[in-house]
């Protein structure tokens, strides 16, 4: 019994910290004939107001993902400003649950009318824009949020996220090497010896270029200074837009000096 303790507040430990360390597959809610992807968990709602801890599928249908430590995936519909939960699958979606044995008495037409949530959450749809591997961080084309209380949709609001460019952007880190490459002044720096990083952080602009450089990693003044000159003539940095306003953010670009480089492109 001790030993059974000890591994289950192991395990809740661990998944409690890697919940936030990789985007999670979200549920999906069906609204005017769109599904939505939704960075919000419901049912998780029902289960702390019922004490419900027991896993909802058997041991062989218990998928264990890093991509979803709650090991299912809810389906949702919002019928007449209504919030039905129609369905509830394993992290895989080959197994879904019985409603009726979960909600006895409460299923009418399918579906259980989601009358115990109430929340702010917020919905995607359309193209990816921004992904970032933590908990619900990507952002996408169309932004939705939705206001419940009791299950009753209060209110809804929509935000365009189209004035995004270069993206999508994935780990905080555009690829840009070819174009850099070609950039780069390799005749007016020294025979390249051995492989030289140099790493900017900077912040960007709503046009996509360099806005300033917060931070310099690099060993060497002539390459940290060409990588300096190289950043401010990119042009196709990552313009992410949120709640249709511009979001401000930092990003990585890193330059890789090689002797093969040098010699290809003099």
């Amino acid at each position: 019994m001790k030993h059974t303790v000890i591994v289950s507040l192991i395990l809740a430990i661990i998944t409690s910290l890697s919940t936030y360390a990789t985007e999670q597959a979200p549920d999906r809610l069906i609204i005017n004939g769109d599904t939505l992807l939704l960075h919000a968990l419901p049912l998780e709602q029902w289960r702390k107001k019922n004490d419900w801890e027991r896993p909802l599928f058997p041991d062989s249908l218990n998928i264990l993902s890093t991509g979803c430590w709650r090991r299912y995936i809810a389906y949702w519909e919002v019928i007449n400003n209504r919030l039905y939960l129609t369905n509830i699958y394993n992290g895989d979606l080959s197994a879904k649950v019985s409603l009726d044995s979960l909600f006895v008495d409460k299923v009418y037409d399918g579906r259980v009318y989601a009358d115990w949530f109430s929340d702010t959450v917020t919905a995607y749809h359309g193209k990816l824009l921004y992904y970032m591997h933590i908990g619900f961080s990507s952002i996408f084309e169309d932004e939705f949020e939705y206001i419940f209380d009791k299950g009753i949709l209060i209110s809804s609001v929509y935000f365009d996220n189209s004035l995004s460019k270069n993206v999508p952007l994935i780990m905080n880190e555009p690829n840009l090497t070819p174009i850099i490459d070609s950039l780069i002044d390799w005749a007016t720096l020294p025979p390249i010896e051995e492989n030289i990083r140099v790493t900017l952080h900077v912040a960007v602009d709503k046009l996509g270029q360099v806005d300033s450089v917060l931070e310099i990693h690099g060993h060497s003044d002539i390459f940290n200074q060409e990588a300096l000159r190289v950043a401010h003539l990119l042009t196709q940095l990552p313009v992410i837009y949120k709640r249709g306003e511009f979001l401000r953010k930092s990003f990585f670009i890193s330059f890789v000096f090689t002797r093969e480089k040098q010699q290809q492109l003099l």
